[in-house]
C-alpha cells in the first residue's frame, strides 16, 4: 500500500535540517548516488546536497560490492559534505554516520528498534541481520577535504523481495514492525537527516571522541569473538577488545599475540 510520505521527491517539506538535504536532486533510477555525488561535487554542489534515488542499477557498498536497490522499497541516498580544514582526523566517519542513522530510525520508530546495533565499522543490524550499510568516499582539495556519505536502509522488503542470497543475513523494517507502525521513506530520512546534521557537526569539531559515548554501547562488536581478514587474505581469529581514539578496532590473537588495530578489514563475528 503506497504511503503519502513515502515519496523521495516531496522530501523537502518534512525537513528539520539547516543544511543537509536543503539542495536536493531525486532520480527516478539511477546508477548509484554515489556516482552522482561525487560528479556533483566535481561541478560545485554545496556542503549538504541530497542525492536520492527509487532505484539504483550499479548501487554498491564498501570495497566495490554491489548493493541490492529494487525500485520504490528502500532509501537510496548520498550527502555530499564540505567540512573544509578537519580539528580532527575523519578516519571513523562511518562510525559518525552509523550514530546518525541509528538515532534517526529510533527517533522515528522508538522502542521497537530499541535493539538496533552497530556493527564496525559500517553496517546497522536488526535482529543479527543488516539493515543499512555506509559506503563514505573523500578527496583532498589543498588542505580541505570533501566528503560523500551515502547510504541504504531497507524500509518496505519482504522476505520474498530479498535476492534468495540475502535472506539468511538481511532484513528490513518491514519485517520488524506491525503494519500501523511503519512509516514512508521521506519520513524516515528527514530523521535519519536531522540526527545524523547534529552528529556530523560534533564529529568535525571533535573526532571520534565527541561520538564514542554514542557509539561504544550499540556496538555490536565488542568483547566478541570476531574473524578478521588481513590484506593478504589471511584469516586472523580474535577477540575484539574495544576503539581506539581514531575509532579503529583493537583486537587481540587467539593464539596469544599482542593486540593489533583494525582500520580497513572485513571483521565478521564468530
Amino acid at each position: 500500500m503506497s504511503r503519502p510520505d513515502d515519496a523521495l521527491a516531496e522530501l523537502p517539506a518534512l525537513l528539520t535540517t539547516v543544511r543537509l538535504g536543503r539542495v536536493h536532486e531525486h532520480h527516478e533510477q539511477i546508477g548509484s548516488t554515489n556516482d552522482r555525488a561525487l560528479e556533483w561535487l566535481g561541478a560545485g554542489a554545496p556542503d549538504g546536497a541530497l542525492v536520492t534515488a527509487d532505484a539504483q542499477t550499479a548501487g554498491r557498498g564498501r570495497l566495490g560490492r554491489p548493493w541490492s536497490s529494487p525500485p520504490g522499497r528502500d532509501i537510496y541516498a548520498s550527502v555530499v559534505l564540505r567540512p573544509g580544514a578537519p580539528s580532527a582526523g575523519f578516519g571513523a566517519l562511518a562510525l559518525a554516520v552509523g550514530v546518525g542513522l541509528r538515532e534517526g530510525l529510533v527517533a522515528v520508530f522508538g522502542a521497537e528498534l530499541s535493539s538496533l546495533a552497530l556493527k564496525w565499522p559500517n553496517d546497522l543490524l536488526l535482529g543479527g541481520r543488516k539493515l543499512a550499510g555506509i559506503l563514505c568516499e573523500s578527496r583532498w582539495r589543498g588542505r580541505e577535504v570533501e566528503l560523500v556519505v551515502g547510504f541504504g536502509v531497507n524500509v518496505h522488503r519482504t522476505r520474498e523481495e530479498f535476492e534468495p542470497s540475502l535472506r539468511a543475513r538481511a532484513t528490513s523494517l518491514a519485517l520488524h514492525l506491525p503494519e500501523a507502525d511503519r512509516r514512508g521513506r521521506a519520513t524516515i530520512l528527514a530523521a535519519v537527516l536531522h540526527e545524523l546534521e547534529g552528529t556530523l557537526e560534533r564529529f568535525f569539531a571533535g573526532g571520534f571522541p565527541a561520538i564514542r559515548a554514542r557509539y561504544e554501547p550499540h556496538c555490536l562488536v565488542i568483547g566478541r569473538a570476531i574473524e578478521v581478514e588481513q590484506p593478504d587474505g589471511r584469516r586472523v581469529y580474535a577477540r575484539a577488545e574495544g576503539l581506539a581514539e581514531d575509532g579503529a578496532l583493537l583486537a587481540r590473537p587467539d593464539d596469544g599475540g599482542p593486540s593489533f588495530r583494525v582500520q580497513s578489514a572485513d571483521v565478521w563475528l564468530r
